[in-house]
This record gives structure tokens, sequence and C-alpha cells, in this order.
């Protein structure tokens, strides 16, 4: 298998990451519920509320990190090599995505919606885990 398939099919199989921040020297690290991009593997969407504190990191330092989180095994995807922006989806652009990989995210949507906005992060590069041998990289 090619590493950009290794790539999907790893991302495809959770739909959480861990992504980190920083401003100032001062890292911050949250769980943040994701979708692959199916027409741009390089980007991965999320939703937030644009009044959470994330999305003032944001605009003070676009550069971020993640690692996804696996259910079951080790394989995941990290990458220190991406960069967050908002997204030009409406989230009712992407909803249905959101709601075919988030169990239960058309709750979350019926719920609060309209306090949220979508996000990209784009990776530039990946370092790619799926044992514990030599981990693989992908640039995109």
């Amino acid at each position: 298998m090619n590493m950009i398939e290794e790539y999907k099919e790893i991302l495809g199989k959770t739909n959480e990451i861990a992504l980190a921040t920083s401003v100032h020297d001062v890292p911050n690290v949250r769980i943040v519920s994701f979708c692959l991009d199916p027409e741009r593997p390089d980007v991965l969407l999320f939703a937030t509320d644009r009044e959470n504190r994330k999305v003032v990191e944001f605009a003070q330092n676009r550069r971020v990190a993640f690692t996804s989180i696996p259910h079951g095994g080790i394989a995941h995807v990290r990458s220190v090599q991406a960069v967050v922006e908002k997204s030009a989806y409406s989230l009712k652009d992407v909803e249905r995505l959101f709601v075919s990989t988030i169990p239960d995210y058309a709750e979350t949507i019926a719920a609060i919606g309209d306090t949220l906005d979508v996000f990209e992060i784009h990776v530039r590069e990946a370092t790619i885990v799926t044992g514990y041998e030599k981990p693989d990289s992908i640039v995109f």
C-alpha cells in the first residue's frame, strides 16, 4: 500500500485528533473531532464554537501540530507541519460528511450548529506510524 493510501486508511479509522497550538511559547492541546476532506487528503476539517479559546489562538499562530487518536492498535498519523484556517465551507456545506464520520454529530448540529464555524488543517507533511518499525512520512 502506498503512503497516501495508508494515511487515508489510518485517518478513516478514527474521528479524533489531539490538536496542539502554541502562543507565546505556551502549548495547548485538546481533543478535536475531525473529518478528512474527501477531495483534498491534505485537509482535515473540524467545527468549533467561534467563541472558543482555540479560535483566538489560531489568530495568533496558525501553525499547529496534531496526532490522530487510534481506536485499537498503534497506527496513527501525526504532523508538526500544519496550519489552520477558517474554511470557506459553511457547516451546512459539509454537514453530511460530519454526520457520516462523527457519531451523534447530528445532535450537536441541532443543539449548537449556529455557533459553529468550520476550520481546515492544511497538512504539509505527516508522519505515518503503522507499527514499531521506523515510521514513514508523506509530503503534500
